[in-house]
């Protein structure tokens, strides 16, 4: 009697092990979700001591950076710290000077110390390593509030999962007798491009869904961002299907279904933790009050062509809240196009170099 070989079930075992993977997400979202805070029911008419405008939107935007920045931005404005001025669609920030007041939040402070480093003045232009530092240093004085967690260790169980999964579709589809350091070394950088590619998709299929007919959203400008997007995309499949012609078909489908249902989920399960729903609750009390007293007239007066002569905390929140959908989404948008493309090099980069 023949002995049984397990990895001639290859495709049979990735395949039960990617639906595992899948269900196994499904099943901690869920969880994470009924700790969501409860529906709001009273107004809260001042913001919450606990979190400032940047960590609002850290907060309800699970983890988005260009909306805490252009939030923190607009509080920084609003407490002279320093400028906004505007060109057309590009912004900079100019530092007023050591009169200003001081009384900066400590992700601000990672901002004046990162942004006017032997300048006063930064332009959001194009992505440039002063950025890149500036986003870091910004990141992790978010991170420090302990209101936000990335849940890393959730995802750890499905990262051993898919690793052996795509061992044994690899073997089943005879990929490694055939393999040497070139082929690896394509293949990791496609993948590389795939992850990138999928972790900044949301963003573009965002700004082509505010152009169908009608949508209501605000259009966010077209960047080159969006093409390094389509570009890493494209690359992604291209290394899928040379991955198909080095083993087989099924072996590379299964390989990506394994590596993009890991970026997407990983990235969906970051969210507040215990003190982080506490101050979630609080800021949807205050949205609440903001939404139907104040974001409306701050939507209409302030044009998009022109910075607002005064900036204000208010403003600050409203931005954070998404509910200033004239001067300040579109500062959110310039950013947000700013901060994709400046990740999308650095993770290029990082995948080019291996660092």
């Amino acid at each position: 009697m023949p002995e049984f070989n397990y990895f001639a079930m290859g495709y049979e075992l990735a395949g039960l092990a990617l639906a595992f993977v899948v269900l196994y997400f499904l099943l901690v979202a869920l969880v994470l979700r009924l700790f969501e805070p409860q529906p709001v029911v009273v107004a809260r008419y001042e913001p919450p001591t606990c979190a400032s405008p940047a960590v609002a939107a850290w907060l309800l935007e699970r983890g988005a950076l260009a909306r805490a920045m252009a939030s923190a931005i607009v509080n920084m404005a609003a407490k002279a710290y320093l400028k906004v001025e505007q060109n057309g669609d590009l912004y900079s920030v100019t530092q007023l000077g050591p009169d200003v007041s001081l009384d900066l939040e400590p992700e601000e402070d990672a901002l004046a110390r990162t942004l006017f480093k032997g300048y006063d003045c930064f332009d959001f232009d194009e992505p440039t390593p002063q950025l890149r530092e500036a986003l870091a240093a910004f990141h992790c004085a978010l991170k420090d509030t302990t209101y936000f967690s990335e849940h890393t260790f959730l995802s750890v169980p499905a990262w051993i999962l898919s690793v052996g999964g795509i061992f044994l579709a690899l073997v089943r589809g005879n990929f490694f007798p055939n393999a040497d350091r070139i082929t690896l070394a394509v293949i990791i950088l496609a993948f590389g491009s795939f992850i990138t590619a999928v972790r900044t998709l949301p963003g573009t299929l965002q700004k082509i869904a505010s152009r169908l007919p009608g949508s209501t959203a605000p259009r966010r400008p077209w960047s080159s961002a969006d093409s390094m997007t389509f570009t890493l995309f494209v690359g992604g499949v291209g290394g899928v299907a040379f991955l198909a012609l080095r083993s087989t078909p099924v072996a590379a489908l299964l390989t990506a279904g394994f590596v993009a249902v890991n970026t997407i989920f990983y990235h969906s399960l970051q969210g507040p933790t215990a003190a982080g729903r506490k101050a979630v609750a609080q800021l949807r009390e205050y949205k609440k009050f903001l939404a139907e007293v104040d974001a409306d007239r701050i939507s209409r007066m302030n044009a998009c062509e022109t910075t607002p002569s005064e900036l204000t905390k208010k403003q600050a929140y409203a931005i954070a809240f998404h509910l200033d959908l004239g001067w300040g989404e579109q500062f959110v948008g310039s950013i947000a196009d700013l901060v994709d493309r400046s990740e999308i090099f650095g993770k290029t980069q990082r995948a080019v170099t291996g660092t």
